[in-house]
């Protein structure tokens, strides 16, 4: 077989098989495009990515890109030919053997192609099964907006002076723009804010899709435009012309296409968005136009502007009359007037790529950077870590660098041009430069998924760039049922509540402020939450509630231990609740607890990422059958510390395995019944407060630190006249009703504790347990000793007598 036959039918034969072949000679490859790995070629540690495409396609930071016969030949430092042959063994397919009868090479040729056809429609029913299903998506959604929307003027049409146009308004306001496909049938659909956000409803088929905002029987032109109001403006300027909105500059073309099909005699005119910008960079918006334009022998109008601005824009700053002579004077065909329709539409091919490949070869970085960020609406960059966010649905998602390179690539290829490695970088590092710095989220906004509710002007209102959320609980709000409350209206949540708190009401609304604290993602009042108790008390309902309100997307979990590493603490970069659930006994100063909570940044070490410090702005809540104990001594933990034992289990005869559902199910009641409780943010804090400086959570402190249980067993006075603090290298008899470090070290020994702190360290300790006792510790020096503010009571004496033989009760006499 020829070298070049080989390579042809081993590439053939591997399309869409490039992970079982490099498994077949050991050559390991991520499973995924979005995991990266070390190189199997070089050992690159970091930035290997095995994306396939289905061609075996790779990127390697070290030693470049290619396809999976270039892997082949890396990995073995051999030649095409080699690394074909290698391939072709894990295959099965014999190249040793000369193909000397031409009828069964013919036949193999036949084979080969029925098996690409064959692939080849598998992965067309693949696709066709994808958009079904994305088709039926946009159809359930579509419909349940559809049912909810009423016929009317809309907010953000009125406020641009474009009045007299009905369209279906939702509660919120928001419009609802319906977009058909080449049949007629609705197969987009887009939202748009009283405040100007526009939204894609999920499923959407927007290629092609239109919004016609009349129907002229037979029309003489036809005018395609971006946004809605856009199109709106030139339909008053042009009224005899079917007037289209495409709604983005991407759509432009794939429309102008459809227009050209339904209409093949009609004048099509892209009524172009002016992207002027200041700095001699593209103008997406002209360009896009001139594209779709050429594609369809159309004519371009655009905005005679050198700012940025559309043709609704114009309108709104001249007036109906002058804007409509501007752009009946601005239009212009980019190959001549007297080209044939029919005949400029075929030849747009090869020689409009061809300069199209010479215009982006040409373009410096920051030019092919604006091009990039074309591709979205909106981005921001976090300047202390280098990662884009895109605005979407709401929030600001994570855009991975792999994602911003692949595109940039897309481009490259779309153009047939040229690309490096290096290059793809450049441009990705340009692009952060060039685009906005990502604002800080105001600490008074919840995010739903159907907006935000404002909690310093109790308001909802629909989401906006501007509210800055990284995440949202993903829970729609919705205004309370005409006589609703707690009790009712969320039985199973009343009942856990009851059983929890053993039907205590103080401490009833103290879990609520705690719960109120996640749904209002006040990581800033700096407090942490520490279910503990028996199991089956409650606990991990507590925690699922508050998953919830967080939502579960915006949830991590994970141990005391991640929190005081950089590594570990990655997975929590974005996230808005921490949980640590059934914590296993934990002891330590708790560093990185305290860091958090404290709105202190931290070092941040992702796996394939850049090193970067960042605050975590998140809550953190652990729960745990043992309670934590902590060393540190300084305040820091014990001012952040909010306990809630839960001691109450639940019998078997009641334990309901559905509970936790029930629940999820009222969350919406529980939501509106915390916002109303809690409309003075300051009352869940001071509940917040209470509980931490509580008897009950005072009780659990005794139970994990030695130093806060003996503080029990004293006072402390307002002067340092008490008990002196003595040493550990008494020679003497023990003195514990005389020197408190004595007395320390009875309550050790009578309660079988060993490793009793040193004397300065036990200084320190019940300074700090004092707090815990709403009491100050002080001291004086008499003659170089210390004397103490500390006295014993009565409960001392339990210890004291076993220890030093003295019978309870005797006196000093």
């Amino acid at each position: 077989m020829r070298n070049i036959d080989l390579i042809r039918e081993v590439t053939s034969a591997a399309a869409g098989r490039w992970p079982y072949v490099l498994a077949g000679l050991s050559i390991d490859v991520p499973d995924s495009s979005r995991r990266h790995s070390p190189c199997p070629a070089c050992g690159g540690k970091d930035r290997f990515r095995f994306d396939d495409n289905g061609r075996g396609s790779f990127i390697c930071n070290q030693c470049g890109a290619g396809d999976g016969l270039d892997l082949i030949k890396k990995v073995n430092n051999c030649d095409t030919t080699e690394a074909a042959q290698l391939a072709a063994d894990v295959l099965g397919i014999d190249y040793r053997a000369a193909e000397t009868d031409p009828v069964a090479a013919s036949h193999r040729r036949e084979q080969l192609k029925a098996d690409r056809q064959q692939r080849e429609q598998e992965r067309q029913k693949q696709a066709a099964e994808d958009a079904e299903q994305r088709r039926a998506t946009f159809a359930r959604l579509y419909a349940g907006m559809r049912q909810s929307a009423t016929q009317g003027e809309s907010d953000y049409l009125q406020s641009k002076g474009l009045t007299g146009f009905n369209y279906p308004v939702m509660p919120d306001g928001s419009l609802l723009l319906e977009l058909v496909d080449e049949s007629g049938a609705v197969a987009a659909a887009q939202t748009i804010t009283p405040q100007g956000e526009k939204r894609l409803l999920t499923g959407s088929a927007k290629r092609g899709a239109y919004h016609a905002v009349n129907a002229p029987e037979q029309p003489q032109a036809v005018i395609i435009a971006e946004g809605l109001a856009t199109t709106l403006s030139v339909h008053l300027m042009r009224p005899d012309a079917l007037t289209v909105c495409a709604i983005d500059a991407g759509n432009l073309l794939p429309v102008a296409e459809v227009m050209r099909r339904k209409h093949p005699q009609s004048q099509i005119i892209i009524a172009a968005d002016n992207d002027h910008q200041q700095d001699e960079q593209a103008n997406t918006g002209k360009d896009a136009a001139e594209k779709a334009a050429l594609s369809v022998a159309g004519w371009v109008a655009l905005p005679p502007t050198d700012y940025k601005a559309d043709w609704d824009d114009y309108r709104q700053q001249n007036g109906l009359e002058v804007a409509t002579a501007a752009f009946n004077d601005s239009m212009y065909q980019i190959q001549g007037e007297a080209v044939k329709p029919q005949l400029q539409a075929i030849a747009g091919g090869k020689s409009r790529r061809k300069a199209e490949v010479g215009d982006i070869a040409q373009m410096a970085a920051s030019q092919k950077a604006r091009l990039l960020s074309s591709r979205w609406d909106m981005l921001a960059v976090n300047p202390d870590s280098g990662t884009v966010y895109c605005y979407e649905s709401g929030v600001w998602e994570k855009l991975p660098d792999s994602e911003l390179e692949r595109v940039m690539v897309a481009i490259f290829d779309e153009h047939e041009a040229h690309y490096t490695e290096k290059g793809i970088k450049s441009v990705v590092a340009t692009m952060k430069l060039q685009i906005p710095v990502i604002g800080e989220r105001s600490g008074d906004l919840i995010g739903f998924d159907n907006g935000v509710y404002d909690l310093a002007t109790q308001t909802f209102s629909a989401h906006s760039p501007g509210n800055w959320l990284m995440n949202h609980n993903g829970i729609t709000y919705t205004p309370p049922a005409p006589g609703e409350n707690i009790t009712t209206s969320a039985p199973n949540f009343t009942r856990w509540l009851n059983h929890a708190t053993a039907g205590d009401h103080h401490k009833a609304e103290r879990i609520k402020a705690a719960l109120f604290m996640v749904l209002a993602k006040r990581h800033d009042w700096q407090l942490f939450i520490e279910i503990t108790g028996e199991g089956g008390s409650g606990k991990s309902v507590f925690s699922s509630i508050a998953t919830t309100l967080a939502g579960e997307h915006n949830t991590a979990s994970g141990s005391m231990m991640t929190l005081d590493t950089a590594r570990g603490r990655a997975q929590f970069v974005g996230k808005s609740l921490i949980i640590m659930p059934d914590q296993t006994r934990y002891v330590g100063e708790g560093a990185g607890i305290k860091a958090i909570t404290g709105g202190d940044p931290v070092e941040i070490d992702g796996k394939y990422e850049k090193q970067f410090t960042t605050v975590i702005n998140a809550v953190v809540m652990a729960t745990n059958n043992e309670p934590m104990t902590f060393t540190e001594r300084n305040g820091g933990i014990a001012r952040r510390r909010v306990i809630f034992p839960f001691n109450n289990p639940v019998s078997d005869a009641d334990k309901d395995p559905d509970l936790t559902a029930k629940i999820r199910r009222e969350i919406p009641v529980i939501i509106r019944h915390l916002l109303t409780t809690f409309a003075d943010q300051n009352k869940a804090k001071a509940l917040l407060l209470e509980q931490r400086d509580s008897q009950e959570a005072l009780e659990v402190k005794r139970g994990t630190d030695p130093v806060v249980d003996m503080c029990a067993a004293l006072f402390f006075m307002n002067e340092p006249k008490g008990m002196m603090m003595g040493g550990g290298t008494w020679a003497g008899q023990p003195e514990p009703r005389t020197y408190l470090y004595h007395l320390y070290l009875a309550f050790m020994e009578y309660h079988g504790l060993g490793k009793p702190l040193s004397v300065n360290k036990f200084s320190r300790a019940i300074k700090s347990a004092a707090k815990e006792y709403r009491a100050s510790y002080l001291t004086r020096s008499i003659n170089g000793r210390a004397q103490t503010n500390v006295g014993y009571n009565e409960k001392a004496e339990e210890f004291m007598p076993r220890a030093y033989g003295v019978e309870s009760g005797q006196s000093d006499d």
